[in-house]
């Protein structure tokens, strides 16, 4: 028994000590992409590379320069006594995209003093309520799933009808001022029974909230000299709406059942807003709508159980099926934070059931960019484009391969973390004996 103690004792001490390390072997901070580190070129050299958007590349040499993509070449070498990453034999992609994730506000879920993923008021709308200023850089999920492919995330607060804004940020570890690439890219809201018990009432409530954001801008100095009626909420979070409604952000919408994802396409229509289903499970009974409506779905193929009323059509191939009346796909893992970087088992498994293996690597890159607007810097490997890239030893959404070396904006990152450290440190405990 005297043993088991103090091999407890060396075990917690041993956490608390790679949490410190992981500090030590952290990457350092690297500005944001607009402003970028001013060094030499960094040379890609040989590989397959898997551009995203369905090209792939034999041999291929890809040149990195102040954090972005310079130029992508098929063959051709890299000029004499430049730096270079020898990707001979190895797959290359861009940089994983996590969509609709609570990266970084939150890491014990238990633990309400680590948890900045919701604002807690009786008013369910937080429209005004900012991921970015939450996000903590230095949560040890971040190189967790960094050194896994993930290199970017939209990450979106939780709770109520209107639950906040969306930050897009790029996984550098310690960067608090630099990581979020974009704040309020999305706006990330509810429908099916989120308010008042009842979707009808969400709706309702949902529909008038953004019928008066559409009209603040000309009721606001009577809002401001007292002389107009209640509003349907706050008038910060109606401003906070302005973006959505005018094209310059989208509405990530979480919805299951088909009456409510049409309810959805109806509700984007009429104020005109881009729209993206997060869950979707029914959305295959509405894929025409959806396609010909061009609203991108976020699925897990993974979460494919009727494990709700709202879910009772939830199937194994959502992927395949949408992808085939042509809606565009995007493969996430909603909501979660510690096994995001699974992202890769989800896209396998999407394959296993129908969708083509460049199709699934498009679902987890260039689609999810292209679904929260921001695929003019995200997405694929392409010139000009913020350098986020993948090399693997194989192929990536095989359970036996993993990556050899992860670059973010341009910066080849340590392949190391709490979890690689802790494995180091307990991989023989013959030295833990008495």
């Amino acid at each position: 028994m005297t043993r088991t103690y103090k091999l407890y004792a060396h075990l917690l001490a041993g956490c608390l000590a790679a949490t410190m390390a992981a500090e030590v072997v952290a990457a350092p901070p690297v500005p944001r992409p607009q402003t970028p580190p001013a060094v030499g070129s960094v040379y890609i050299v040989g590989g397959e590379l898997h551009v995203g958007d369905g090209t792939v590349v034999k041999n291929a040499t890809i040149e990195v320069r102040n954090g972005r993509i310079r130029s992508v070449a098929a063959g051709g070498a890299a000029p004499a006594n430049a730096q270079t990453i020898n990707a001979t034999g190895k797959w290359i992609t861009p940089g994983l995209i996590a969509a609709d994730t609570g990266l970084g506000l939150t890491e014990i879920e238990l633990e309400p003093s680590t948890r900045d993923d919701s604002l807690h008021t009786e008013d369910p709308i937080h429209a005004a309520y900012d991921a970015a200023s939450a996000i903590n850089s230095r949560s040890s999920a971040i190189q967790v799933h960094a050194i896994d492919g993930i290199t970017t995330a939209a990450v979106a607060p939780s709770g109520g009808l209107i639950s906040g804004q969306v930050a897009w940020i790029d996984l550098v570890y310690g960067d608090d001022a630099g990581m979020v690439a974009k704040a309020g890219v999305a706006v990330d809201a509810a429908l099916g029974q989120a308010y008042g018990g009842s979707r009808a009432a969400t709706l309702d409530k949902l529909t008038d909230v953004l019928d008066e954001a559409r009209k603040f801008p000309q009721r606001k100095q009577a809002h401001d000299r007292g002389q107009s009626r209640k509003l349907a909420a706050d008038f910060r979070d109606l401003e906070a709406l302005g973006p959505l409604l005018r094209g310059q952000a989208v509405l990530t919408l979480a919805c299951d059942r088909a009456s409510d994802i049409r309810a959805a396409i109806a509700l984007a229509k009429r104020f005109g807003i881009k729209l993206v289903v997060v869950g979707g499970a029914e959305a295959w009974r509405v894929a025409p709508e959806l396609a010909q409506a061009k609203i991108p779905v976020v699925v897990q193929p993974t979460n494919n159980l009727p494990r709700s009323f709202d879910r009772i059509g939830a199937r194994s191939d959502l992927a395949t099926v949408l992808q085939k009346a042509g809606v565009e796909v995007v493969i996430g893992r909603p909501g979660d934070v510690h096994n995001i970087h699974n992202l890769t088992q989800e896209a396998g498994v999407a394959v296993a059931h129908g969708l083509t293996w460049e199709q699934a690597l498009s679902a987890v890159t260039r689609n999810v960019a292209q679904a929260y607007g921001m695929d003019k810097d995200y997405g694929t490997v392409a010139t000009g484009k913020v350098a986020n890239i993948v090399i693997w030893d194989g192929d990536p959404f095989e359970l036996s391969s993993a990556p050899t070396q992860v670059l973010i904006r341009g910066q080849a990152i340590p392949m190391v973390s709490r979890q690689t450290l802790l494995r180091d440190r307990y991989r023989d405990l013959s030295r833990f004996r008495p």
